[in-house]
């Protein structure tokens, strides 16, 4: 799955801001490729059964996903 069904299939309620800020920002695009990543990794160590370093992927993870939420939030915060 990529990496626009994956943030859509988790917030499926913010889709649009989702498009819209991976076509204008390329920060926004730099976390979601690091998040990307880390879930890759995750599942990485997860399958290799090595459960130390799928727990770090994994928080680096969410940690990311936080980032995301972030910017979506203040993508979506009505400007004065």
């Amino acid at each position: 799955m990529s990496i626009v069904g994956r943030l859509i299939s988790r917030f499926p309620h913010r889709e649009l801001p989702i498009r819209r800020l991976l076509a204008q920002s390329a920060e926004f695009r730099a976390v979601c490729a690091d998040y990307e990543e880390a879930l890759a990794a995750m599942r990485h160590w997860q399958a290799t059964n090595c459960d130390a370093k799928a727990k770090e992927y994994g928080a680096f993870a969410s940690e990311l996903e936080a980032e995301i939420v972030r910017m979506l939030d203040l993508s979506t915060e009505p400007k004065p």
